[in-house]
């Protein structure tokens, strides 16, 4: 019987948690778009279901008068507050130009907005070949839609691709897309969340990535020796 290729074509990334310091203030943001809500008439209780984004959505069907514009701008203005003191992990740059020497295809994708991602990382384009941040994706993770759109424009299937975030919603994401899936935990969730919520592997953090898919089997060659970022930021 044929062994099935395993070997890896494409990494999709997470940004906030995974590529960069997460510093946005998630409690702030819920506690400005429901201030609106009520100041709206908004009287029901807030929706329990899904994340913040998809709750807005659900009380902007009921609200209409442009809530849902209004919500928007001001979950992006909390964004562009915490990628003003944002940076890049040092191991970033690094990283992705030794993924692209391996032969892979990267791809960045979050439900964070463009500019406030690009503040933090102006020389993205230079380090990634697809870039589908919230505004441009069809729907935002966990939908797989979110990542099928970043393969898409790679060029590449799920089933050649991985996957690579801090959160729960990453490998949820992963697993409805057809991706692989690998956890990190340089956000705010530990190796053994991410591994109970269905990680293929859970790691410190991303800087020794390439190491463990080639450990794994799941790269095509070699992989490009890292250099020091210890001095870098």
């Amino acid at each position: 019987m044929t062994t099935p290729d395993r070997r890896l074509r494409a990494l999709v990334f997470d940004f906030d948690g995974t590529l960069a310091e997460l510093n946005i203030d998630f409690a702030a943001m819920r506690q400005a778009v429901e201030a609106l809500a009520r100041t709206r008439g908004f009287a029901a209780p807030w929706p329990a279901a899904g994340y913040l984004l998809e709750q807005v959505e659900v009380v902007a069907s009921a609200l209409g008068n442009g809530y849902g514009r209004q919500a928007l701008e001001l979950i992006e203005a909390v964004e562009l507050e915490a990628a003003g003191r944002g940076r890049l992990f040092a191991f970033t740059r690094p990283l992705l130009a030794r993924a692209e020497a391996a032969g892979l295809a990267v791809a960045i994708i979050s439900r964070n907005c463009g500019p406030a991602i690009r503040r933090v990382f102006p020389d993205l384009a230079a380090h990634c070949r697809a870039f589908v941040p919230r505004e441009a994706a069809p729907r935002v993770k966990p939908h797989p839609d979110h990542p099928l759109a970043a393969l898409a424009a790679l060029g590449v299937g799920p089933e050649a691709a991985v996957l690579i975030g801090d959160h729960p919603v990453d490998i949820q994401t992963a697993r409805a897309a057809g991706c692989r899936a690998v956890g990190v935990a340089s956000g705010r969730v530990d190796r053994d969340g991410l591994l109970a919520a269905g990680a293929d592997l859970a790691l410190n953090d991303a800087a020794n990535l390439l190491e463990a898919l080639a450990d794994h089997g799941w790269l095509p060659g070699r992989v490009p020796r890292r250099a020091d970022t210890s001095r870098q930021r």
